[in-house]
């Protein structure tokens, strides 16, 4: 809520980390009412790339400043769409975080 005091809903977009313990997009969405209202989601396309990539087009055509907020398990994914080229963790070590569970529900095993 404290955010709400210093922007807009309109001008956050709402995600979905890809890990069994994130904050669904309709919880978040019960905070306030305008966030369902004005702010950005889609139910449909839950994805963390094409949410940031949406917030990145609405900044350049406003000429504003991006910000991503969040848990370490919606970062990489966010760097990813941003054209962030880093190295990348370990297979195990991603099992361990729980970074597979994105690519788990991509692949629909």
């Amino acid at each position: 809520r404290s955010i709400l005091k210093v922007t807009s809903p309109s001008s956050i977009h709402i995600v979905e980390a890809q890990h069994p313990r994130s904050a669904k997009i309709e919880d978040i969405l019960e905070i306030d009412s305008s966030l369902k209202d004005e702010g950005c989601f889609d139910l449909e396309d839950r994805s963390i790339t094409k949410q940031v990539l949406d917030a990145l087009t609405k900044a350049k055509e406003k000429n504003e400043m991006l910000v991503v907020c969040g848990s370490v398990f919606l970062m990489a994914e966010s760097r990813e769409a941003l054209g962030f080229d880093e190295p990348r963790d370990s297979d195990c070590i991603k099992e361990v975080a729980g970074t597979y569970f994105r690519r788990k529900r991509e692949l629909k095993i």
